[in-house]
């Protein structure tokens, strides 16, 4: 467990937590080139995040699901709430639908494979920090091809809030979707935040995977 030096203002400051050596040094070097994003602590396990995160002021916490003593659910569960309330990225080298669905009902903001790229992995850092959410695209068409049927939106949904989770499956941000829409990005935090009440979901990953359970995403693009 250790401290990385002071935070610049204005950056992301992110806090890694991974058991194993080399994959901390990549997730480091890719972090370090990466514009406004800077790593002010690594833990070795999920007690010493809990412990590290109480001494650096983290962003946005980049957890592995594997690892000893507290596995990666658990810590993001106790990461997400008070006292630290931080948003969290999980990765890990294996996944399956079944621990996606686990980290994002623990309250993740995202979910990311090790193989992914840096960018990737950047972009996942930058979408968990504005309130966005970013899932491995090879874990998307994971999941896919394992589910076998799909359910419809609830009826009383408008058309207006179904293109909403539908945008937010296809993974683009407010700005975004405020184009698509007409909507300026005010408005679309204001229609975002009223279906994640309407719909009882956490976040906006939460929501994507909504979106690809009623078949709103075409999983071809």
């Amino acid at each position: 467990m250790r401290m990385i030096g002071e935070p610049d203002q204005g950056t992301i400051r992110v806090l890694l937590v991974e058991d194993e050596a080399l994959a901390q040094r990549a997730i480091a070097a890719y972090l370090a080139v990466a514009d406004g994003i800077q790593l002010v602590g690594v833990a070795n396990d999920g007690l010493e995040a809990i412990q590290l995160a109480t001494e650096v002021a983290a962003d946005v916490a980049i957890v592995d699901i594997h690892m000893p003593r507290l596995n990666g659910i658990e810590t993001t569960r106790r990461l997400t709430r008070s006292p630290f309330n931080l948003k969290v990225l999980c990765f890990t080298a294996l996944a399956s639908d079944e621990l996606l669905i686990d980290a994002l009902s623990a309250g993740a903001s995202g979910f990311l494979l090790k193989s992914d790229s840096p960018e990737l992995i950047q972009h996942g850092v930058r979408s968990a920090h504005s309130g966005d959410a970013l899932i491995s695209p090879q874990l998307v068409c994971q999941v896919l091809a394992r589910v076998q049927t799909r359910t419809q939106p609830p009826a009383d949904l408008s058309a207006t809030e179904v293109d909403l989770v539908r945008l937010i499956g296809y993974g683009l941000t407010n700005a975004q979707i405020g184009t698509r829409l007409g909507y300026s990005i005010s408005t679309v935090k204001t229609y975002v935040s009223r279906l994640l009440a309407r719909l009882d979901r956490r976040n906006r990953a939460e929501i994507a995977t909504l979106a690809y359970e009623w078949g709103l995403v075409d999983e071809r693009k």
